[in-house]
């Protein structure tokens, strides 16, 4: 699963995910992303954390909150400007990994591979 605001990101994702023989299912915002969750399982969320209105923190924290975090492999990315602690901490919460954008699909393609078997 995708969860991204920006169209050209999830595109580019998309086209990488079929290339590589994955189903591959969007969602534009947080709160349409945590509805698909709550209603299906995913090999692994590809999120983002700066969206407008209700955000990749926001989807982590109401995971959190219903106790459905850990059993999750997200891998969170940002364009915004964030520091190690914090990534670190996102780490500790229960994301599995997390890319800067512009995205370097070779990086992606390592972390799908580590964290999900894809």
């Amino acid at each position: 699963m995708i969860i991204d605001d920006n169209e050209q990101i999830t595109k580019m994702l998309t086209t990488f995910l079929e290339l590589n023989e994955h189903d591959c299912t969007v969602a534009n915002d947080g709160s349409e992303g945590l509805k698909r969750i709550k209603e299906n399982n995913y090999d692994v969320i590809l999120l983002d954390l700066a969206m407008p209105e209700f955000d990749g923190y926001s989807v982590i924290k109401d995971l959190e909150d219903n106790n459905m975090l850990k059993d999750q492999k997200i891998i969170v990315f940002t364009a915004s400007t964030i520091t190690q602690d914090e990534l670190d901490g996102l780490v500790k919460r229960g994301v599995s990994a997390y890319i800067l954008k512009p995205i370097d699909i070779d990086i992606l393609h390592s972390k799908l591979k580590e964290i999900a078997q894809l």
